[in-house]
C-alpha cells in the first residue's frame, strides 16, 4: 500500500485510477470537477480526452471499454453535464459494458434543496435504474473505498457501468487514506464451471444428432475466441454468433451472426441444432427474432453457459445452465472431448456443406449488387468496396437502423464490430470508434455511420481533429431515415412524417473542421477515395451518396415480422 500522507479527494481519486491502470478519461469540463481535472493534468499517465458533449464522451468511453475489455472512464459536471452522459450510460448497461462514470455532485453543504439549488438534481436516484453502482461519496475519507467499489462492480461478474458522484468539497479536502493495489481488492480469476455441470454438457453434445454454438455478447470481456473455435474443429461444431464478428467469419466452422439480419448460413443451420452451447448469450429479441422458433428450434436442448445466472431460462427453457467464464467452460470441454469421444460423428459432412453454402452466400452477395456500377450508388456496392479496402486488424464500428443492417448484411467481419448494441443510439458507433483507435493506435479505425446518426454527433469531429484521431467515417448518404422510412411505406401509406432529412454536403462540413472530406458520386470512386481517406493520416469523411428508392432501404436477407414497426 502507499505511504500513508495528506491528500486531497482528487489526487485520491487519480491514485485509485493510476492503480487500474487507466489511460484516457473522456469528458467536459464544468465548474464542479475542475479540482478532479486539475489533477489529470498533472498526471502524465492519464489522458483526458475534451469532447464537446457529455454524451460522447460516455460513447467513447464505452468503445475504448469494448475494444479492450478495459474499464472506460469518464467524467462530466453535475446537473445537465450528468443529464447529457444519460443515453451513453443506459446504452453501456445494455451491452454490459464496464464504463465508470466519476461525476461532480452539489457540495455536501447545499445538498438537499432541490430545486432552489443550481444544477441540483437527485443524481444518485437518477442513474440506479441504468447502472449496476450508483452511490454518491458524502465523506472524503471513504472517496478511496467507493472508487475501489466501483471499479470493482463494473469488471466483476457480468460487467456494467457504474456512477459514482463526487461533490466539489469533496474533492478539495484531504485525507490521510491510502490507495491499494488491484489484487487487494478485487479477484481477476476467472470463475471455472462446476465439473459435474461441464461433463453433463459433454454428454449433451455427444449424444447430440446436430449440435451447435451460439456465441453471444459476454466473449467481449474474455479471451475466449481461441478456445471455442477449437472445440469447434475438435468436436465438429457450426459457431454462429449474436453480434457481427464475435468470432472472425473467416474460420471454416463460422457460420455468421443470427437474428432480424441474418447470415443466410447461420440461419440455415442453427435453427436444425437439437443442442445448443450457448456462450455468454442473452438470447435477446433481434438475435432469436422476436423470442420465437425461427432460429432456436422449438424442443431444442440448450446449455446456457454464463456469468450471471439470472439470464438462464429468462427466454428460452434450459437444459443445463452453467455459471462461469466462457472461455474457461470452453476449454473445459474441449479436455473433456480430448478425454472421450473426440469428434463428433457428423462433423466431416457438415463442414462441407458449410463450405459449400459459404461460398454460395458469398456469391449472392456478387449477384445482388456488390460489384453493380448503377448510379446513385448501391449500398452492397458500397459494402463490397470497403471489404477490398479495410484489412482484417481493422476497427470497424456501424451505426443503428437500416446502415446497420447492411453493414451486417454485407461487410466482412475479423473482430467485433463496435455498434449501439439494443438501446440502439443513434450517433453511437463513431464516437466508440475514436475510443477504440486511442487504445489501439496502430489499427486503422473505419465507422459506417447512416447521414442521419452522423448529424447528431457531427460536432465531434473538433474532438477528432483536436485529439488528432485519425478516424474515417463513411457516410450512406441517402436523406432519409432508412428503417422507419420503410415501415412508413409498408405501414402508413407512404405518408412520410419526419423520414426525410436535409443533410449538407458532409465532405465540406469534415473539412471546415479541419478534416480530411470527400463527397463519392459514382461506384468507381469508392475505393480511391477510402484509400486516400485511410493514408492521410488525420479524421476523415468519405460522403457517399446512395440509392434512397424503398428496394434499398433495408438489406434483402431483413427478417420481418409482419405487423409490427
Amino acid at each position: 500500500m502507499d505511504q500513508a500522507r495528506t491528500k486531497t479527494g482528487a489526487e485520491i481519486i487519480v491514485d485509485c485510477l493510476k492503480a487500474e491502470g487507466v489511460e484516457f478519461v473522456f469528458g467536459v469540463i464544468g465548474s464542479s470537477i475542475l479540482d478532479l481535472l486539475d489533477v489529470i493534468e498533472r498526471t502524465p499517465e492519464i489522458r483526458y480526452v475534451r469532447t464537446q458533449h457529455e454524451q460522447a464522451a460516455v460513447y467513447m468511453a464505452d468503445g475504448y471499454a469494448r475494444a479492450t475489455g478495459r474499464p472506460g472512464v469518464c467524467t462530466a459536471t453535475c446537473g445537465p453535464g450528468v443529464t447529457n452522459m444519460v443515453t451513453g450510460i443506459a446504452g453501456a448497461y445494455h451491452e454490459s459494458s464496464p464504463v465508470v462514470a466519476i461525476l461532480g455532485d452539489i457540495h455536501t453543504a447545499h445538498y438537499g434543496k432541490g430545486s432552489s439549488n443550481f444544477h441540483e438534481i437527485d443524481q444518485e436516484n437518477l442513474f440506479r435504474p441504468i447502472t449496476k453502482l450508483s452511490k454518491r461519496v458524502e465523506h472524503v475519507g471513504r472517496l478511496a473505498e467507493f472508487t475501489r467499489m466501483a471499479f470493482r462492480t463494473a469488471l466483476s461478474g457480468r460487467r456494467g457501468p457504474v456512477y459514482l458522484g463526487i461533490p466539489r468539497n469533496i474533492q478539495k479536502e484531504t485525507t490521510e487514506d491510502t490507495t491499494w493495489p488491484i489484487g487487494r481488492y478485487r479477484s481477476q480469476a476467472r470463475c471455472w464451471g462446476d465439473p459435474g455441470a461441464v461433463q453433463h454438457a459433454y454428454e449433451l453434445l455427444s449424444a447430440a444428432r446436430a449440435p451447435a454454438i451460439l456465441v453471444g455478447g459476454g466473449i467481449r470481456w474474455t479471451d475466449g475466441e481461441a478456445a471455442i473455435l477449437r472445440l469447434a474443429e475438435q468436436v465438429g461444431l457450426p459457431v454462429a454468433v449474436s453480434h457481427k464478428g464475435l468470432v472472425t467469419e473467416d474460420h471454416p466452422w463460422s457460420v455468421g451472426v443470427v437474428g432480424m439480419v441474418a447470415n443466410p448460413v447461420a440461419a440455415e443451420v442453427l435453427p436444425q441444432a437439437d443442442v445448443i452451447l450457448a456462450l455468454g448469450c442473452t438470447f435477446n429479441q433481434v438475435t432469436t427474432g422476436s423470442f420465437g422458433n425461427r432460429f432456436i428450434a422449438r424442443g431444442a436442448k440448450i446449455i446456457q453457459v454464463d456469468v450471471d445466472a439470472t439470464e438462464f431460462g429468462k427466454n428460452y427453457p434450459i437444459e443445463l445452465g452453467i455459471v462461469g467464464d466462457l472461455q474457461a467452460v470452453a476449454e473445459d470441454l474441449l479436455a473433456a472431448f480430448d478425454a472421450g469421444n473426440g469428434r463428433h460423428g457428423a462433423a466431416e459432412g457438415r463442414l462441407q456443406h458449410i463450405l459449400e453454402a459459404k461460398r454460395g452466400w458469398s456469391q449472392r452477395l456478387l449477384d445482388e449488387g456488390a460489384l453493380s456500377d448503377v448510379v446513385p450508388i448501391q449500398r452492397a456496392r458500397l459494402m463490397h468496396d470497403i471489404n477490398q479496402v479495410v484489412g482484417k486488424d481493422a476497427i470497424i464500428s456501424v451505426e443503428s437502423g437500416s446502415t446497420h443492417g447492411w453493414a451486417y448484411y454485407g461487410l466482412n467481419a475479423y473482430t467485433p464490430f463496435l455498434e449501439p448494441g439494443d438501446l440502439s443510439a443513434m450517433g453511437t458507433g463513431w464516437c466508440m470508434a475514436m475510443g477504440a483507435k486511442l487504445a489501439f493506435p496502430q489499427r486503422p479505425a473505419v465507422s459506417v455511420t447512416g447521414d442521419g446518426a452522423f448529424m447528431m454527433t457531427c460536432n465531434e469531429l473538433a474532438t477528432a481533429v483536436d485529439q488528432k484521431i485519425p478516424v474515417v467515417v463513411v457516410v450512406p448518404h441517402n436523406g432519409v431515415y432508412g428503417n422507419v422510412r420503410r415501415k412508413q411505406v409498408e405501414h402508413f401509406a407512404g405518408r412520410f412524417s419526419g423520414s426525410e432529412l436535409y443533410i449538407p454536403d458532409l465532405a465540406r462540413v469534415a473539412e471546415s473542421f479541419g478534416a480530411h472530406g470527400e463527397r463519392v458520386e459514382r461506384p468507381g470512386d469508392i475505393i480511391p477515395a477510402l484509400e486516400r481517406a485511410l493514408a492521410c493520416g488525420k479524421p476523415a469523411v468519405v460522403d457517399v451518396v446512395i440509392d434512397a428508392s424503398y428496394e434499398t432501404l433495408e438489406p434483402p436477407v431483413k427478417l420481418r415480422v409482419k405487423d409490427r414497426y
